[in-house]
């Protein structure tokens, strides 16, 4: 476990790399009870606890990337420099849902109906680090706020976790606009993305 751990930290900062971020210190974020661990970059926000509905989740945000109702820890990509941007806001967290204590029931997302993602893609299975996976991808709009969603569930020592890389964004990336300022959006998005999707590459369940 502890190679595996060690082998996941080198992907994670050479990925960043070809990402064009500058390499930065890594932290280590351990769940108190010992269940997942996670290795994040130091510049991005790390919220726990109350700091989930007291922090702020990136720029004005319309809808959070983090519920506080349900999440055990949350990270926030930075978005500073990117003012004129439509990207409000990334992030990466692990819930707990509530409820389901079986795992045919947690992998087939029995409680979809129950939380607000919006619309959702069908299931298909997905393995990483060794762990089996559900993946289904989300999008929930408001009047002037959009989100997409990548949900990430697993059945883990009696518990289902949902590991979720949610972006936010002034508007609908679908919606009428110049097709090169669209795709400049897009690409800022993708960007947000792939990096939250190397901090998921990285959770390691004990």
């Amino acid at each position: 476990m502890v190679k595996l751990f060690s082998l996941v930290v080198v992907v994670l900062l050479s990925s960043l790399g070809a990402l064009g971020q500058r390499p930065a210190a890594l932290e280590t974020f351990a769940s108190p009870d010992g269940a997942f661990r996670f290795v994040y970059p130091e510049n991005y926000e790390l919220l726990v606890g109350e700091r989930i509905l007291k922090a702020t989740q990136g720029r004005h945000a319309g809808i959070p990337v983090c519920d506080f109702s349900t999440a055990l820890v949350c990270v926030i990509y930075p978005i500073e420099g990117q003012e004129n941007s439509r990207l409000e806001a990334a992030g990466f967290s692990i819930d707990a849902v509530q409820g389901v204590t079986a795992e045919p029931d947690c992998l087939a997302y029995a409680d979809r109906f129950e939380r607000p993602h919006g619309e959702e893609s069908q299931p298909s299975p997905f393995r990483m680090n060794g762990v089996l996976f559900r993946y289904a991808s989300a999008r929930r709009m408001t009047t002037d706020h959009a989100q997409y969603s990548d949900l990430y569930l697993t059945f883990q020592k009696e518990r289902c976790y949902e590991l979720r890389i949610a972006i936010s964004l002034a508007g609908d990336l679908n919606a009428q606009q110049p097709s090169s300022s669209r795709s400049l959006e897009a690409a800022r998005a993708d960007r947000a993305r792939e990096s939250l999707k190397l901090i998921l590459s990285s959770v390691i369940f004990r």
